[in-house]
């Protein structure tokens, strides 16, 4: 007997979510077996969001657009909002759809250097844009590699850690679902 697959896409083709979320999904159980699909679609925001609101919207945008002949998708979005005490802080969020209801997952943050959100702020450039004028970095898209994360904690952590943690919150509420009604 043939196991039927669970069909999941998402809304990327930035290649360190598609390997983010190929580790993470494996590791459950009720998804697997499963085929991955990975679509270009827009987030409908700004290159840089800024604010939970944008965010957790362009996260939310990405699964939506990206809902086509499949189980579940998943959209996930990073970026900065502001909090006391600091310029900006980085996080990515996952959002979950299946059809009828998103789910929701939040990673750890990280305080954006001073300089950074200066230029962020000043100049209207991206995370990764400051940080290469910062001259942290000599990659025009530090998002589609290890992140600004990975400079930051001198290699202990890269940006797909912060995709797969908000995953894995994301598929709590999927994983148990009589607790979230």
């Amino acid at each position: 007997m043939v196991e039927e697959k669970i069909i999941i896409n998402v809304g990327s083709r930035n290649p360190v979510k598609i390997e983010a979320v190929r580790e993470i999904i494996s590791e459950y159980p009720f998804l697997n077996p499963f085929d991955l699909n990975s679509l270009e679609v827009s987030s409908e925001i700004s290159e840089q969001p800024r604010g939970i609101e944008e965010i957790i919207k362009g996260a939310e945008n990405r699964a939506r657009n990206s809902f086509m002949i499949c189980d579940y998708s998943i959209g996930l979005e990073s970026g900065l909002f502001q909090i006391p005490y600091f310029k900006f802080v980085g996080i990515a969020v996952c959002s979950i759809y299946d059809g009828g209801n998103f789910h929701y997952g939040f990673s750890e943050g990280f305080a954006v250097p001073p300089k950074l959100a200066k230029l962020i702020n000043e100049e209207g450039l991206d995370l990764s844009q400051a940080a290469k004028k910062a001259g942290m970095t000599a990659s025009n898209k530090i998002g589609y590699e290890k992140g600004i994360i990975n400079i930051l904690t001198n290699g202990r952590f890269v940006r797909a850690d912060q995709i797969k943690s908000s995953l894995q919150m994301a598929l709590i509420s999927l994983e148990n679902p009589d607790l979230y009604r």
